[in-house]
């Protein structure tokens, strides 16, 4: 992927991200639910987990770099179990009969469908929200303040790991890093004494510069919160009527 964590965050311009950033956030989690209980192996199911999938994205206006960069990864981790279908329909795993789709194709086409439905919804969410969004939804959020900090947290230092992973490597690129034979061998070897230090000093000073801003003293409800209106109420509703359909598809389905 080409999209660094950091730019995806916020990136969206769609009507989605004139919700309250709570509305936000539930709509997400709902949505990806929906898209993790419609069973993979009928036709209206996988209609209802593509349109979701594709409105969800339009609304929250993903980029079309971002969508691309997400859709070429799920490919890359979703297709290779289609691999297993030989050892299915000729191994001890056969099973007579089927459905539209072919028995021996079901496991991997559920862990397909359920797989990049679920990522793309994700991503989404994410270029609907920045991290000052993500920090006001998860405060107004029946969520513990523990969590909360905790999710801020990672979102924070991943972009950090990150950013100071491309400094260190860009580094031992231009020392020689980037070529073959011993020299790679070395700079390979030696990249974790290298890196470690750097976080764990970067993480240090992260730490220092919250204690000194009095992070862990101010309670911050206290910066405000975004009320719901009636289009994030709106919003919740039809999600969770998706959702419902989602299980009901679900209920006819195992029955």
């Amino acid at each position: 992927m080409r999209t660094p964590w950091h730019d995806m965050w916020g990136c969206g311009r769609g009507p989605a991200g004139r919700l309250a950033p709570q509305s936000r956030i539930l709509a997400g989690l709902i949505l990806f639910a929906a898209c993790m209980t419609a069973p993979a192996g009928t036709v209206p199911a996988i209609i209802l987990v593509a349109a979701t999938t594709l409105g969800w994205i339009a609304a929250c206006g993903m980029p079309r770099r971002a969508a691309r960069s997400f859709a070429f990864l799920g490919l890359a981790m979703f297709l290779p179990f289609f691999l297993l279908v030989p050892l299915l329909v000729k191994g001890r795993f056969a099973a007579p009969g089927g459905t539209w789709l072919s028995r021996a194709i079901d496991a991997p086409w559920d862990v397909f469908l359920h797989g990049m439905s679920g990522m793309l919804v994700t991503a989404a969410t994410v270029t609907a929200l920045s991290a000052s969004d993500l920090r006001r939804g998860l405060l107004a959020l029946p969520v513990p303040r523990v969590i909360s900090a905790v999710l801020i947290q990672i979102v924070h230092q991943t972009t950090e790991l990150l950013a100071e992973t491309e400094r260190v490597a860009a580094a031992m690129a231009v020392r020689g890093g980037s070529g073959g034979g011993k020299a790679a061998l070395r700079v390979l070897v030696s990249f974790p004494r290298v890196w470690l230090p750097r976080i764990i000093d970067r993480a240090d000073r992260v730490a220092a510069a919250m204690e000194l801003r009095g992070y862990a003293e101010t309670d911050l409800r206290v910066l405000g919160r975004a009320a719901l209106e009636a289009a994030d109420v709106a919003v919740i509703i039809v999600n969770l009527g998706v959702l419902a359909l989602a299980a009901a598809l679900r209920w006819r389905w195992i029955g």
